[in-house]
């Protein structure tokens, strides 16, 4: 695939307020630690790792007119994120996640968390269609499930697996997928098969085949019904337990297995799955096969989590190839 184009994010943009715990939390009282603020969101997220491994990004998101909203804008700004394609609305806050995380026996572990994502339900399939020049012409157009039902189902139908491959004379872009979380995954779950990539968690993954999965024996019958309702490569983050995937190897035949990146100080696992996400695309679009955009994107993971900031400033191509020697592999009948 040409590196020479962009990829295309659509989702959310938010300041992450971070509350980390000095020990281990006591619920119901109050617990020494600090606060950090930082620019956040599913969507900026990715695009910024996408841009830490060099990648051209076209982020297409939602900012308000207050003082948050103009720091967001400043900050894609100074990391080279290219916000032309994003809604622009008056009299209207920036989104926020507040989040807090547990220290002690368990540093880095996300407890709960708050997302003030209304202003989003405003990217509407109208205003998709304002900007599908600049999403026609993507490499891969990345959505995460902070958009409206509507809006995804506009991405699905115009993008999506089975439809024709040429959009206005040009080649489509492929459609990935980050489900964001149990509450916002069923918007996309009768549309699933459609993406070329999903990437969701356990539970995630769930909702999106309607099978349930309590142990990793359960993995490959969820891919599978994943699979038959058409969906491409499919990732599922197992948390501290690695990366499951299954998907058509290079060979034209199904792979499938487990991998598990070294294990790094854990410090914030927040932004974890949105740095395994850009490593898949990045893989996508650099040629490597299904198991090898695994490796990374486990690898991207523990890097991001060993990292006090959402995205880890180490992020980088070269980074991430001295941490894959240390993945391990697992294969699953």
């Amino acid at each position: 695939m040409d590196r020479s184009g962009y990829i295309a994010v659509v989702g959310g943009i938010n300041m992450d307020i971070q509350g980390r715990c000095y020990g281990s939390y006591v619920a119901g009282d109050s617990n020494p630690g600090e606060s950090l603020m930082s620019p956040g969101g599913v969507g900026r997220n990715i695009a910024e790792n996408l841009v830490r491994l060099g990648l051209k990004t076209e982020l297409v998101t939602v900012l308000g007119d207050d003082t948050l909203s103009a720091e967001l804008a400043l900050s894609c700004g100074r990391l080279g994120i290219s916000i032309r394609g994003s809604l622009r609305l008056s009299s209207t806050p920036a989104s926020q996640y507040i989040c807090l995380l547990d220290g002690g026996d368990a540093p880095g572990r996300l407890l709960g968390a708050v997302a003030s994502m209304s202003a989003f339900e405003r990217l509407t399939p109208e205003r998709l269609e304002e900007r599908s020049g600049l999403l026609d012409g993507a490499q891969v157009v990345f959505a995460d499930a902070n958009l409206p039902a509507a809006s995804l189902a506009w991405l699905a139908d115009r993008y999506g697996r089975g439809k024709s491959a040429l959009v206005f004379g040009r080649q489509k872009p492929l459609l990935a997928l980050d489900p964001v979380s149990t509450g916002k995954a069923p918007r996309a779950a009768e549309i699933v098969g459609c993406f070329d990539l999903v990437k969701p968690n356990r539970a995630e993954a769930q909702i999106l085949s309607g099978i349930a999965i309590r142990s990793d024996a359960d993995l490959p019958r969820a891919a599978e019904a994943l699979r038959n309702k058409g969906t491409g490569d499919i990732f599922i983050s197992l948390g501290a337990a690695g990366l499951y995937f299954e998907g058509c190897g290079r060979n034209g035949l199904l792979e499938r297995g487990i991998v598990k990146a070294p294990a790094l100080p854990i410090v914030n696992v927040s932004g974890a799955g949105d740095a395994a996400s850009a490593a898949l695309v990045w893989g996508l679009v650099t040629g490597k096969g299904i198991e090898e955009r695994a490796i990374f994107a486990a690898a991207a993971a523990a890097l991001s989590a060993s990292a006090v900031e959402t995205v880890s400033p180490e992020t980088g191509v070269a980074r991430l190839l001295d941490i894959v020697k240390g993945v391990s592999h697992e294969q699953v009948s």
